[in-house]
């Protein structure tokens, strides 16, 4: 009885493991990879599929080059406020307005001419450093 139970929660780990796999976001799947797939990619290239970057750093030998992507996310709620003053009813709107911030840093690190690096800051959105290196993933060959 024991191990039936065992097995049974195994397969439904398995099974939950594979829905949350096929509802994946293509971006952050990107953003995960590129860290290591983008490594030893030419500067020209890295130009031609992310763009010119936001911000360029000369330090030594070694250039920096940061792209900054983000959005903010807006939610509106409204919800009438009922009230009764002598046997009359009145309605008092009211608003919530949520914010949530997403933003990515993706700072890439050339030394000679070639990606040596690829880091992202600190709390960032995956889907955002997606929307940086999307494009790159796709001009890279496969691996074989």
């Amino acid at each position: 009885m024991r191990e039936a139970t065992m097995v049974r929660s195994v397969v439904l780990l398995a099974l939950g493991s594979a829905v949350l796999a096929g509802c994946a976001n293509p971006r952050s799947e990107a953003a995960a990879q590129a860290n290591t797939a983008l490594v030893g990619m030419p500067k020209e290239l890295l130009y031609s599929c992310a763009g010119v970057p936001d911000n360029s750093q000369q330090v030594g030998d070694v250039e920096r080059l940061t792209y900054v992507r983000g959005m903010t996310v807006t939610h509106v709620e409204n919800d009438d406020d009922d009230f009764v003053i002598g046997g009359r009813r009145f309605f008092r709107p009211r608003t919530t307005v949520h914010r949530q911030d997403f933003q990515c840093e993706a700072t890439f690190t050339v030394r000679d001419g070639v990606v040596e690096s690829l880091d992202y800051n600190q709390g960032r959105d995956l889907e955002s450093c997606g929307t940086i290196v999307q494009t790159c993933m796709a001009v890279i060959p496969a691996p074989r």
